[in-house]
């Protein structure tokens, strides 16, 4: 018996030992030190937005991103959630990299909403409580311009939202997107009361955000580019003249993909 017991406890040390010994689980834990500094931001600067939900993930438990905007980011058009570029980009992300099997983008789109309204507070209020690491926010402009915003606000309220977000969510990086392509739809005419097209919002906008040094993809270009590379014409990928449908939304997410996996 005492033989027996003996065999026992050595056995015990012996798997104690491998524990705790350096190839053991600290050499897990050196691997899991260096997959961390591999995406950290202050090692890596200019890192891509999934690197840095990565290293979020790794670092703090769990990554968090939000995106916020308009209807087309609330995803009006699409079957299901699921379908819609917020939704397709979050089935990617949990695909393409382990760390991120878990991820929810949270949706802050409200309908109709403006990009001056988009600094209403029941709109930054959720946001600043989900506290994302990464915040996507489409400028809305296809509201503003059927609601003649004037170009000179839609810059301001970009830049307060800029300024709000920043200084609230100093870690969270931030950036904004235009909104897809439309054609000639029931909700304003082609040209607006201020005498100025949809796209003049877009390239505006565009325009202003670089000159601040933000982070912007020209959804709108990026999709007639892709479309046209596939034959597939605008109508097509709407539901009414602005919404996108599922075609639409797949080939928003697709054009955003590689701004959030490359430098």
């Amino acid at each position: 018996m005492r033989r027996i017991r003996w065999i026992v406890i050595i056995a015990i040390a012996g798997a104690l030992l491998l524990l705790f010994r350096p190839d053991g689980r600290g050499g897990r834990a050196a691997a899991d030190v260096q997959k961390i500094e591999s995406v950290d931001p202050f090692l890596n600067p200019g890192q891509p937005v999934a690197d840095y939900l990565v290293y979020r993930a790794l670092s703090a438990g769990e990554a968090r991103m939000a995106v916020t905007g308009s209807s087309v980011t609330r995803g009006t058009g699409a079957t299901a959630q699921a379908n819609t570029w917020r939704g397709l980009t979050e089935q990617h992300l949990r695909l393409a990299y382990p760390a991120l099997k878990g991820l929810k983008i949270e949706n802050f789109g409200h309908s109709g909403y403006t990009s001056v309204r988009l600094l209403e507070d029941e709109v930054t209020a959720p946001i600043l409580a989900s506290e994302p690491d990464v915040l996507l926010i489409e400028t809305s402009v296809i509201n503003n311009h059927n609601k003649n915003v004037p170009l000179e606000e839609t810059y301001q309220s970009l830049e307060k939202l800029h300024a709000l977000y920043s200084a609230e969510l100093p870690e969270t990086r931030i950036a904004f997107l235009s909104p897809n392509p439309c054609t000639d739809n029931q909700f304003g005419p082609p040209v607006n009361a201020l005498g100025l097209r949809f796209t003049d919002y877009v390239y505006g906008t565009e325009a202003f955000i670089k000159e601040q040094g933000w982070d912007y993809v020209n959804v709108h270009d990026e999709m007639l580019a892709e479309m046209d590379s596939r034959a597939i014409a605008l109508p097509d990928t709407l539901k009414d003249g602005i919404h996108p449908n599922d075609l639409g939304y797949s080939i928003w997410a697709d054009v955003l993909w590689p701004h959030l996996t490359t430098r």
